[in-house]
């Protein structure tokens, strides 16, 4: 059995340290777990660092050790058009298991779905850093306010070192090179004609998964396993 993982926003302590949890992961450790003093759990802060600590009285966890993981070589941007609330969780989820550096909400033409700044900061987080949990992930995904389309194209040609888009057509081949990728998923309708043109004219690749038209959900996903190399 694994060892249960919990959050712990500040890890920059001494080992040896013994201290409280944040109120809903301690609620959870010792009211739901009724965790005892000797048993051991991880923490994570979502910045790479992972700790093993001990279970002490006085609902406190004493710090036995920790290990900074390195970032990936290859890091994935995904940009895309959110689906619906149900659907997109379960992207968040998934892209976080799968280990996404970075999700960027889009504003397309036919988008079907537009979150706010809040959502992504609050409710998005939280469902990623409950997939961080129960994966092992150490890195909790970035996250930024919905950009409109032309906004994130931009950003991304200054911040990436390849753009992928996906398209049930046609395709390049898959190759990545270490560095920061940027996989963009359209909206259910697909991009529109305006937003390709300014993909292609951006330098941007088309990649197409599998023989058929997929549903952004699954797109999203097998594109990040395509472009992390997994």
């Amino acid at each position: 059995m694994s060892t249960r993982k919990f959050r712990c926003g500040n890890l920059e302590k001494p080992v040896g340290s013994v201290f409280r949890l944040e109120r809903e992961e301690e609620n959870h450790l010792f009211k739901i777990l009724r965790a005892s003093p000797g048993e051991r759990i991880e923490l994570l802060d979502g910045r790479g660092t992972i700790a093993s600590a001990e279970v002490v009285p006085g609902r406190q966890v004493k710090l036995l050790e920790l290990r900074r993981i390195p970032p990936p070589a290859r890091r994935v941007h995904l940009y895309i058009a959110p689906p619906r609330r149900q659907k997109m969780d379960v992207i968040l989820r998934e892209a976080t298991e799968l280990g996404v550096w970075r999700i960027v909400p889009l504003i397309c033409d036919f988008r079907v779905s537009e979150p706010d700044a809040a959502s992504v900061a609050g409710r998005w987080n939280e469902a990623m850093f409950e997939a961080c949990k129960q994966s092992g992930n150490p890195f909790l995904p970035q996250t930024v306010a919905p950009m409109r389309f032309a906004d994130a194209l931009e950003e991304s040609c200054g911040s990436c070192s390849m753009i992928r888009f996906g398209s049930p057509s046609d395709s390049e081949p898959a190759e990545v090179p270490e560095g920061d990728v940027g996989w963009f998923v359209g909206p259910e309708g697909g991009f529109s004609e305006g937003e390709l043109s300014q993909l292609r004219a951006s330098g941007a690749l088309p990649l197409r998964i599998g023989r058929w038209v997929l549903r952004v959900e699954t797109a999203a996903l097998a594109g990040i396993v395509l472009l992390t190399g997994r």
